[in-house]
Formats: structure tokens, C-alpha cells, sequence
């Protein structure tokens, strides 16, 4: 009976030094302040964006993989830029269409 007394308190010491060991080496899992609304640590260049832009993006991890906010947020501010780009171009399809032949030539320069 003294030995089973015994092999508990030597696990259970054995065990609170391994947890207070843990605690020590990664810290108490504090839960990390709130970010600021409308505020991300992932960030892409002010106006333009170019491909190799997106391809350098990084987003910061979250317990189940990337952090969703980030992640929606590069993908509004792309989504933005493919649709200015594609606006610019539909206003130059319509200068380019307006400019051509029947024949599907271009008209030649005026001058």
C-alpha cells in the first residue's frame, strides 16, 4: 500500500515540474490584444498592384491556419485592382473598337 502512496506523489511531483517547466518555456498562453479594426499586419503597396505584390504576401497564423481578416482583406484590395483594371480596360475597348474598320483593320492615324 506505501508503495502505491509512494508512485502517485513521486507522479504527480514528476508531473507539476514538467507543467511548471512548460509554463516557463512557452509562457501562459496568454490570449493576444484584439487588432485595431480596419488594421492588418499584412500589407501590399499604396495604389497599384503588380503580381509579384501578391506573391510576396504573408499572412500571420491562427490556431486553425491563416488569420481570416488578413486573408480578406488582400482579397478585397486585389479584387479592387482586377476591377479598376478591368473598368480601364472597357473604356479602352470601347476607343479601340470605335477606331476600327468594318473590316477589323485599325483606321489609319489622322494627321
Amino acid at each position: 500500500m506505501l508503495t502505491v502512496v509512494i508512485y502517485v506523489v513521486v507522479t504527480l511531483v514528476i508531473a507539476a515540474a514538467l507543467f511548471a517547466l512548460s509554463v516557463v518555456l512557452f509562457g501562459r498562453s496568454e490570449v493576444l490584444p484584439a487588432v485595431e479594426k480596419g488594421h492588418t499586419i499584412t500589407s501590399l503597396p499604396e495604389g497599384p498592384i503588380a503580381g509579384d505584390d501578391l506573391r510576396s504576401v504573408r499572412f500571420g497564423m491562427s490556431a486553425r491556419g491563416y488569420t481570416m481578416a488578413e486573408v480578406d482583406w488582400a482579397l478585397e484590395q486585389a479584387a479592387r485592382e482586377i476591377d479598376e483594371l478591368r473598368a480601364r480596360l472597357g473604356q479602352a475597348g470601347v476607343t479601340d473598337a470605335a477606331s476600327r474598320r468594318s473590316d477589323g483593320r485599325p483606321t489609319p492615324a489622322s494627321g
